[in-house]
């Protein structure tokens, strides 16, 4: 019997992580799963000014948890804190040399993961198949029952927010710092890639919160 869609892809998803967790890179080991998470969460963003408000929204913890952490991996040399122009009260976090590194050498395993996943599958089967796994978590999301639905990258509702609004919003200005605290075909394909990247990196971090 065929499995259920949802046992289906819960099946994968934990196969996906066992093979990231024995192909680990040695320079990832020493890092907790908890680090590794926000690192790629910063490399992910590193276009944009992240603050410590952002990283207590992204993983749902709370202002002193954040500091905590962040703290910790300031004094680990993960990220560093440098001043925003704009405000100088404002200090958003950045990756180190360190832990580019280390986002880097993660991506380059979880990229060779991903041909091996895909291998014999042709381009347009792999466009479908993120397309119906978009469909499917753009129904659960939109049913308003888990929450911030920006906490999960559906194409489709990010389309939708953009045709609500041209006009883009700044970064909120946090209430408090922790400083307070103490080829054509080929680039199409590698897009689908990283997008099927994205979808395993944001669910194992929601399973490693519970």
């Amino acid at each position: 019997m065929t499995k259920p869609p949802g046992v289906a892809i819960h099946s994968l998803h934990n196969v996906v992580n066992r093979y990231l967790r024995v192909t680990r890179p040695e320079a990832a080991e020493d890092v907790s799963n908890g680090n590794v998470d926000i690192i790629v969460y910063l490399a992910w963003h590193d276009n944009e000014e992240i603050f410590p408000q952002d990283i207590e929204q992204r993983f749902g913890v709370t202002r002193s948890t954040s500091c905590r952490v962040l703290g910790l991996m300031e004094q680990k040399g993960l990220i560093a804190r440098e001043p925003v122009k704009r405000d100088a009260r404002l200090k958003k976090i950045v990756l180190t040399d360190k832990s580019r590194h280390i986002a880097e050498v993660l991506r380059d395993n979880a990229k060779n993961m991903e041909r091996i996943l895909l291998e014999g599958l042709e381009d347009d089967q792999i466009r479908q198949f993120m397309h119906v796994l978009d469909v499917m978590q753009t129904n659960l999301v939109q049913t308003g029952l888990i929450g911030d639905e920006s906490r999960y990258p559906s194409l489709e509702i990010q389309e939708q927010d953009a045709s609500k609004s041209q006009v883009p919003q700044e970064s909120q200005v946090p209430q408090k710092t922790c400083d307070d605290y103490a080829s054509n075909n080929r680039d199409a394909r590698d897009e689908y890639v990283s997008h099927v990247l994205r979808i395993s990196q944001e669910m194992a971090i929601a399973r490693n919160r519970k």
